[in-house]
């Protein structure tokens, strides 16, 4: 999975417009097939982001720290939440109410965390340094728009990816 590093821009758009493809089919008379590809387009979009944090964080400066454990855990809730909401609902939607929506709350904080954590890591590697909010937020709301802002993404991880196999060859 590390070959995520290397990859084309365009080759990333392919596979996050696949994933989009497989989660918005459907198939009439069989909910069961229609909830797996929806779960299946969820998890190939999440991944992505996921594999992101995770290989990029080996590449942080040494007196930057930030909380990868973190990062993991609210993955994990995110991708399990609307796997859960999937399989449990019929329309994919959740109300919670009163005390049950903290852990709604709080599964929102997750999902926002799981985006940021990726560019917050990538401007972090190319300041030598921890990015602030304002120094990241373009790409933070560019995840929103997530298949395009991958135009934006994927070559700046191409050449950290790059400094990386030329420091390993010398």
């Amino acid at each position: 999975m590390r070959g995520i590093l290397h990859l084309k821009h365009w080759q990333i758009f392919l596979i996050l417009m696949f994933s989009m493809l497989v989660s918005n089919s459907t198939i009439e008379d069989y909910s069961t097939v229609n909830d797996m590809l929806g779960i299946i387009g969820v998890v190939l979009s999440f991944s992505l982001l996921v594999a992101y944090g995770h290989y990029l964080y080996d590449h942080l400066p040494r007196k930057t720290e930030l909380n990868y454990n973190l990062f993991i855990i609210n993955a994990f809730l995110t991708i399990a939440s609307l796997i859960a909401v999937a399989i449990l609902t019929e329309s994919n939607e959740v109300s919670l109410t009163g005390i049950y929506a903290l852990p709604g709350f709080y599964i929102f904080y997750a999902f926002l965390h799981t985006i940021a954590f990726p560019v917050k890591v990538l401007k972090s590697i190319e300041l030598n340094r921890e990015a602030r909010f304002g120094e990241y937020r373009g790409l933070f709301f560019g995840i929103i728009f997530w298949p395009f802002c991958i135009w934006f993404i994927q070559p700046r991880v191409n050449r950290i990816a790059r400094e990386e196999q030329a420091e390993l060859e010398v």
